[in-house]
């Protein structure tokens, strides 16, 4: 007997110590919104950054233009150095390019961008949490970047970062969007030269009553959405051009 209570008492201290191990300080950011947007009054939009975790957060922030080529495949470009001078830049600047957030703080970045206006553009920028060495432009000594990194898990090494995407419209927006509807389908044409949404989009019955989850989507200049209805069913949205919203059901 005990032996048997010896061997659950030590059982209960290794599940104790297992218990501590796997707990561990750490940063655990959030980015809000998926979606940024500048629109053709604006040339700069705030962003802020959020850590949720029990650690400070170095987080490094890169940039990369979104561009199509004739066959409307999206590949992602190099913006540049963001941290260097941005008098003759044609790009998105974010600023600073460095956040340091302490545990439950918030951080703002500044989206800039800076360049001619006559079409939309589109960026993907990245918020990735780093373990920060001397050479990050974090400002940190060696020992104090030592001691930050020893204070996070041993082993820890995948910190959670986030892409979004920013759309940087044309100074001059122009918004025509054609929707032609029959029994088995709704095209959404986007004419103009704006990015238009299809927020809360959802396909319902009769009576609204049951409806799929609602979800976003985005329609770029010249594009053209096609949904499929299912019989007896419809779509119902909300047609966001500019500040403009419009409940839309076919």
């Amino acid at each position: 007997m005990n032996k048997v209570f010896t061997l659950m008492k030590c059982l209960t201290v290794v599940a104790g110590m297992a218990s501590l191990l796997s707990y561990a300080a750490a940063p655990n950011i959030n980015v809000g919104t998926l979606h940024d947007y500048i629109s053709g009054k604006q040339s700069t939009e705030l962003k802020r950054i959020y850590n949720a975790g029990d650690a400070t957060a170095f987080v490094r922030v890169t940039v990369h233009e979104i561009v199509y080529d004739e066959k409307g495949v999206a590949k992602e470009v190099e913006a540049g150095e963001i941290l260097g001078d941005s008098q003759n830049a044609d790009t998105l600047i974010v600023s600073p390019a460095r956040l340091i957030i302490p545990a439950s703080g918030i951080q703002s970045a500044r989206l800039l961008f800076v360049g001619p206006r006559d079409k939309e553009r589109y960026f993907r920028v990245r918020y990735i949490p780093v373990l920060p060495d001397v050479n990050d432009n974090f400002n940190l000594n060696a020992e104090e970047s030592a001691d930050y990194n020893s204070s996070l898990q041993a082993g820890f090494n995948l910190l959670a970062g986030y892409g979004t995407i920013v759309f940087v419209h044309p100074a001059q927006e122009v918004f025509d969007t054609q929707i032609t509807a029959d029994n088995d389908k709704v095209v959404i044409r986007n004419n103009g030269n704006t990015t238009i949404k299809l927020d809360k989009l959802a396909q319902c019955d009769v009576g609204n009553t049951h409806c799929d989850k609602p979800i976003l989507e985005h329609i770029l200049p010249g594009k053209t959405k096609t949904l499929h209805k299912d019989a007896g069913r419809h779509y119902r949205f909300e047609l966001q051009e500019g500040d403009v919203k419009k409940m839309q059901e076919f």
